[in-house]
C-alpha cells in the first residue's frame, strides 16, 4: 500500500466526490463522466512522464505547460490531492525553482498512481 500523501496545506483528500457528481449533473450524462474518468487514467503515465522530462532537462516553459496539464486536468477529474501537489509543484516551476520540482515529483507520482486506482473504483461504484 501507498503512503498517503500530504499537501502544504493539510490533508486535502485524495478525490473530492462532489466534483464527480456536479460533474455528472452537468452533463447529465453517465457514460460521458465514465469516459472522462477512464482517460484521464489512460494518459496520467504520458502525462507524469513528460513532466519529469521536462523538469529534469530543466526546460521551464514545457514544464509550466506540463504542470498546467496536470493541474487543470486534477482539478476537472476530482483529483483534489493530486491538484494540490501539482500547484506546489507548479509554483516551484514558476520560481525557476526546478531542483525544486524535481524534489516533489515523487509525491506527484505516488499520489497520481493512488488517484488513477481510486478513480477506477469510482468510475465503476458511483457512476455505474
Amino acid at each position: 500500500m501507498l503512503p498517503l500523501i500530504l499537501s502544504p496545506q493539510g490533508r486535502v483528500p485524495l478525490i473530492d466526490h462532489n466534483t464527480l457528481l456536479t460533474l455528472a449533473d452537468q452533463l447529465d450524462n453517465p457514460s460521458a463522466v465514465k469516459a472522462f474518468i477512464l482517460d484521464f487514467i489512460h494518459v496520467w503515465d504520458e502525462r507524469f512522464t513528460r513532466l519529469a522530462d521536462t523538469v529534469s532537462r530543466r526546460d521551464h516553459a514545457a514544464a509550466m505547460e506540463a504542470v498546467l496539464s496536470v493541474r487543470t486536468s486534477s482539478m476537472m477529474v476530482g483529483a483534489a490531492r493530486l491538484a494540490s501537489l501539482a500547484s506546489t509543484l507548479e509554483e516551484s516551476v514558476r520560481l525557476n525553482d526546478l531542483s525544486g520540482a524535481a524534489d516533489i515529483l515523487p509525491s506527484v507520482e505516488a499520489c497520481g498512481i493512488q488517484t488513477i486506482r481510486e478513480l477506477a473504483l469510482c468510475s465503476e461504484a458511483v457512476l455505474g
